[in-house]
């Protein structure tokens, strides 16, 4: 008995037919927050410099505190401003044609079973070759 699994046949690479899909604009959370994470240290930075030294707390802690409420403020604020901009422009659904390409990616087996012949050239200019060593006496 075989223990490998049958191969499927080999698929079409274009359909015969384009598709029609639906595309819906979304802004992406992770990069609002980012940068209202960046800005609200901005904010943290200039605040500090803005005002003159507290006789009680160090430039360094009242930058640490301000840091602290100043990321937390723009996460949540440009948060909120990536829900918004995505109610308002996600509403909007666009159909589009789209061609279905599908892609075979070779096995770590397929490769190993080509012959000499069939492997390109840069796999033969690649291989290490261990130094030759002079014959001792």
């Amino acid at each position: 008995m075989n223990s490998e699994p049958e191969r499927p046949a080999a698929p079409e690479r274009f359909s015969e037919e384009p598709a029609t899909v639906q595309v819906r604009r979304s802004p992406r959370y992770a990069n609002f927050m980012l940068l209202g994470a960046l800005l609200g240290a901005i904010v943290a930075f200039v605040l500090t410099l803005a005002f003159p030294e507290n006789p009680d707390f160090g430039r360094l802690q009242v930058f640490g505190f301000l840091l602290l409420i100043g990321v937390a403020v723009g996460v949540a604020l440009f948060g909120l401003l990536a829900i918004l901009l995505e109610r308002l422009v996600g509403r909007k659904v666009h159909s589009v044609r789209a061609d279905r390409v599908e892609v075979h990616v070779a096995r770590a087996e397929e490769i190993d079973a080509r012959t000499d012949a069939e492997k390109p050239v840069s796999d033969a200019s690649t291989e290490q070759h261990p130094p030759q060593l002079p014959p001792t006496t």
